[in-house]
This record gives C-alpha cells, sequence and structure tokens, in this order.
C-alpha cells in the first residue's frame, strides 16, 4: 500500500490510513542484493545454526550456576502450593513457570537438565515463531537480517539453557504478537482475537512481562479499530471482542497479583527496587531521564546480538533508531506501534517502581522479537542508503551475515572449550560429585539441613549466598537425596560410622551456643571422633578475586563405646 499524505473527507489522515496496511515490508534498498531462493536458503540457514547452538548449549549439561540455583532451590522440599508464598534466596518468579519446573522435576527427577527443559524447549519453539512472525511484516533483506539476528543472538542461546525464566518470557511474547498479527492481517476472521484473549490467561500466569505485550497489543488494536471506525468495510463485530480481551486481560493480572504474586511483592519489593534501582528512572529531571534513557538504550538492553554496559550496544542503539525513522518515513504506523508499544509499558511500570526497564538484558528477553525487527529494517535501510553498483552493497550484507555466523560458531566454541558459566559453580559441581558419591559407601551420611533440619546461622538458606549451589547439587549428586530416602541411623557402627555433614557461609553470623547444644545432644548418644573442616573459596565471575571462603563441616559419630560394650 503506497500512502500520500492526503486527508479523507473525514478528516482522516492517509498517515494514520495507513495503520491498515498489514502486507510484509521491506525499507527501500534499490536492487535487491539478494533473489528468493538465496534469501530462504539463508533464514533456514540461520534457523538450523540458532537450533544446533542451542541444543549444544543444553546437551553439555552447564553445571548450575548461582542464580539458577537460587529459584531451582524452591524445588527441592516444595510442593505446588508452598511455590504460592514467597521464595527463598530473594526470587520472584511467575507460578506457571514455578509449577511447570515443578513437575518437570517430579517427573525427571532433580536435575540439570530437567531444570532446564522448558527454558530449552520454550527457546526453540521461539525461533520458528519469530520466523513466522517476521515473515508476516518484513520482506526481503529485512526479514533474513531480522532472523539471522534472532537465531544467533548470545542471549537467546544462553537462556535456552538456564532454569530461570528469562527465555519463555521471549517464547510468551512471540505468542501474543504473531497472533495478534495474524488478526492485523485478516480482521475479518474473528478466531484470531479470541485466541488471542483465551491465550492470555495463560500467558500472564507464565510470565510476568507478558502484561507489557498485552496490554502494547490492545493499545494496537484500538489504533486500528479507530482507524477503520469510518470505513465502510469496518468489522464492527470485532467490538465485543475487544472489550472481551481487555476484560480478561485486566482480570487475568489481577488474578495472578492476588494468587501469588502480591506475596512475592510483599516479601521482596523493597529489595528487588534496591536492586533495581539504576533501571527505575525518574521524571524530576528532564535532563537526567533523557541521560538515563540515552545510557540505558545503548546498554544491555539491546545486547542483540552482541552488546553491554557503558555504550557496547551503541551500534545496535543506532540501527534501531535508522529502523525507526524508516518506519516513520514509510508511514508503517502500526508495525511502529507493535515494536514500541510494550516497551512503553515497561517505562511506565519502571517510573512507578514496579519493573525494571533495561539493565541486564535478561530483563528485556521478551522486547528481543521487537529489537530484531527494528534491527533488521535498519540494517536493511542503511544498505539503502549506500549509493553505487549492487556489487558493494552485496558484499557488505554478505559481511555482516558472516558476522553474524561467526558469533554463533563462537558461542558453540566457547561452549565446547568452557562448559560451565564459572569455574567457582564447577567446583561446586565437582566437589558434590565426589564428596557425597563417596561418603555413602564410607557410612551413613547425613547433611544437617536437608536431613535434620538444623541451621545454625538464620539467613544462610534464605538470602543470596552460595548455600543455594551447596543444596542444589547434593539433590543431584547425593544418591540417597536424588532417591528421597531419609538416612538409616539403625545401620550407624563403628564400622560404619554418622558423618554429619555441615555447610557454613562466611557472610552470616554464627549461633554458636545453639551448635553447642546441638553437639553435646548429639554426644550423649555418640561418639564425636573426628571433625574436619574443607574450605570452598568462591570467586567472582572472572575467577581472579575471592568473594568468601566458605566451608563444609564434617562431624564424624559413633556409638557410645560402653553401650556397645554392654551389648
Amino acid at each position: 500500500m503506497n500512502c500520500q499524505p492526503k486527508v479523507d473527507s473525514r478528516g482522516t489522515s492517509a498517515l494514520w490510513d495507513c495503520a491498515r496496511d498489514a502486507e510484509p515490508w521491506e525499507p527501500p534498498t534499490g536492487t535487491s542484493p539478494l533473489d528468493a531462493r538465496r534469501r530462504t536458503r539463508l533464514i533456514w540457514g540461520f534457523l538450523v545454526l540458532g537450533l544446533v547452538a542451542r541444543t549444544v548449549r543444553f546437551l553439555l549439561r552447564f553445571p548450575l550456576w548461582e542464580d539458577e540455583c537460587f529459584l531451582a532451590a524452591n524445588f527441592i522440599d516444595r510442593g505446588y502450593l508452598d511455590l504460592l508464598q514467597p521464595l527463598n534466596y530473594h526470587q520472584v518468579a511467575p507460578l506457571g513457570f514455578l509449577w511447570i519446573e515443578l513437575s518437570c522435576v517430579k517427573l525427571l527427577g532433580f536435575n540439570e537438565w530437567s531444570l532446564r527443559l522448558y527454558p530449552f524447549l520454550a527457546s526453540i519453539a521461539s525461533l520458528f515463531l519469530f520466523r513466522r512472525l517476521a515473515m508476516r511484516l518484513l520482506e526481503g533483506t529485512a526479514l533474513v537480517l531480522a532472523v539471522a539476528l534472532f537465531s544467533v543472538t548470545y542471549s537467546g542461546v544462553r537462556y535456552a539453557a538456564e532454569a530461570k525464566p528469562y527465555g519463555t518470557d521471549q517464547f510468551v511474547a512471540l505468542v501474543l504478537l504473531s497472533l495478534a498479527v495474524e488478526w492485523w492481517r485478516r480482521p475479518d476472521q474473528r478466531r484470531w482475537l479470541w485466541g488471542l484473549t483465551a491465550c492470555v490467561p495463560l500467558s500472564i500466569v507464565l510470565s510476568y512481562p507478558s502484561v507489557f505485550v498485552a496490554g502494547g497489543i490492545s493499545l494496537v488494536m484500538a489504533l486500528v479499530m479507530w482507524v477503520q471506525r469510518h470505513q465502510a468495510d469496518a468489522p464492527a463485530r470485532d467490538r465485543p471482542s475487544y472489550v472481551a480481551f481487555n476484560l480478561v486481560l485486566v482480570a487475568s493480572f489481577l488474578g495472578v497479583v492476588w494468587l501469588a504474586a502480591r506475596h512475592q511483592a510483599d516479601a521482596e519489593l523493597g529489595w528487588m527496587q534496591n536492586y533495581w534501582k539504576d533501571n527505575l528512572p525518574s521524571l524530576t529531571s528532564p535532563a537526567r531521564f533523557a541521560w538515563w534513557l540515552l545510557v540505558t538504550h545503548t546498554g544491555d538492553l539491546l545486547a542483540i546480538p552482541l552488546g553491554g554496559e557503558r555504550g557496547a550496544s551503541t551500534l545496535s542503539f543506532v540501527l534501531c533508531l535508522v529502523g525507526l525513522a524508516a518506519m516513520v518515513r514509510a508511514r508503517r504506523v502500526t508495525l511502529l506501534a507493535f515494536c514500541l508499544a510494550p516497551a512503553a509499558l515497561n517505562i511506565v511500570a519502571a517510573l512507578l517502581g514496579r519493573y525494571p526497564y533495561g539493565g541486564h538484558v535478561k530483563f528485556s528477553q521478551y522486547l528481543a522479537p521487537a529489537i530484531c525487527l527494528l534491527l533488521g529494517a535498519g540494517g536493511a535501510a542503511w544498505l539503502g542508503m549506500r549509493r553505487g553498483a549492487p556489487a558493494p552493497v552485496r558484499r557488505t550484507l554478505a559481511v555482516g551475515l558472516a558476522f553474524c555466523a561467526l558469533i554463533a560458531v563462537a558461542t558453540m566454541a566457547r561452549d565446547f572449550a568452557s562448559p560451565y558459566k564459572s569455574r567457582t559453580d564447577l567446583r561446586y559441581r565437582d566437589f558434590a560429585r565426589c564428596f557425597w558419591f563417596n561418603m555413602e559407601f564410607a557410612g551413613e551420611a547425613v547433611c544437617l539441613k536437608t536431613d535434620l533440619g538444623r541451621e545454625f546461622a538464620p539467613g544462610t538458606f534464605r538470602d543470596l549466598g552460595w548455600s543455594a549451589m551447596y543444596l542444589c547439587n547434593q539433590r543431584i549428586y547425593s544418591p540417597r537425596h536424588a532417591r528421597g530416602e531419609p538416612p538409616r541411623f539403625d545401620r550407624v557402627s563403628e564400622q560404619w560410622p554418622l558423618r554429619c555433614v555441615e555447610f557454613k557461609a562466611e557472610v552470616y553470623r554464627y549461633d554458636q551456643a545453639a551448635f553447642e547444644r546441638w553437639l553435646a545432644a548429639m554426644q550423649s548418644r555418640w561418639d564425636l571422633v573426628a571433625r574436619d573442616t574443607l574450605p570452598f573459596p568462591c570467586y567472582d565471575q572472572r575467577g581472579r578475586n575471592v568473594l568468601c571462603v566458605d566451608a563444609v563441616e564434617v562431624y564424624k559419630f559413633v556409638p557410645k563405646r560402653a553401650a556397645t560394650a554392654r551389648r
């Protein structure tokens, strides 16, 4: 649809009339550098590359790292209803995600693969959903670039194999956007809008930021229906279903808040706001707000396909601006709204202190589809700005696509060479593999926390710390704990001693008096014959600086000798 800047008899600007143009779009690039067959091959080639990169990461079975353990530790001894209550380790996650994770653990056991299965499957589905969505909105070079960037982005590969909800946020956003775009393209088929309405409750349960996507879709739908209000073929029957969509959206949001989110917010909102403080803007100073927007959009928010803080995502930011400018020039009003409306609602939530905008790239995974659409359009528009013969344009495009492929290859090479996030994660897993397995062949190994319910440093198993990693690896690599069996105290003898294992975190105040009382109670029944301390230094992500030195204490008991002699 070629929109002209005219005004119809009712005063509706053709700029707004362009909101009805639902045909795939490509910024003008002159002679297309890619024919249709080559475009198809490139799209499928990058999809396969993204699929392989995600599968490699998943199958390499990285050790659980601390952020995963903070959440996963809540699945060790909780049931479904227990997950309605505030989580340990200052965790906040949607109830649907928690219940799916717990179901995987109950069905497949507590291990790295079961914990990461749902995010992995959601990420694979996201690849193909994004291809379909992008083909509905873009074509030509812009389509190829968008799919390539989405497939190889490092954060997309990473969160495909992490037991956290960020990758599933992306999947849920794509489901909602795909249904909304189908309705936009075929407004006469009400099934798309009713299908979207039916998906909203499940989406809100599965993903907190999906409320921004659903709210943004509501704004886009209102725009399209407002544009069509004077059209003779305007489907007035959409209005009841649109009202139903918004009622379901509001009811679902309030229901999730009442059922689970309010408990998490009551317990963690203050802590989270302090954690998010750099990503919660204020309007008290317009200049400071503008600077915050610039810093945020050149930082981790736009780390696609690569990037980071301190301006490392500046190139992505510039290409997004080029893409936005191209959409404005082409009057692609609805496409622009699909890309920007969820982010705008997220900024409002950040201003209210309820959800961060920017910061770590994990918070913007639900925006990744819109960002990739903007980057694809921006890249194609930038190629169109170049003057001269088609050959230099093709070479530039080839270099860009080769760079995208190199990102995926380098990611897989790095994963093969170092299949862990940090060496501390690797050491904790190696310790658990050796210690718990061997202990169960040398006596009755009992954990003070998980088997006896003893804790002498309040906060150790509630606040952030490496105790979560200790608990998770114990559950995975202790054969008895993995089977869910209680300890057998009746087997304890001099030949089969009782070994009580205690995790001690350096940063928490230890109640020595309570420990002495427990030890005295134990010694009334058993003889303490040995006590070993295994120090455990924890390093930063780069493995250079020691953050703390935790420890595992092992107390070896045998039956009282006097009691043994009488028997």
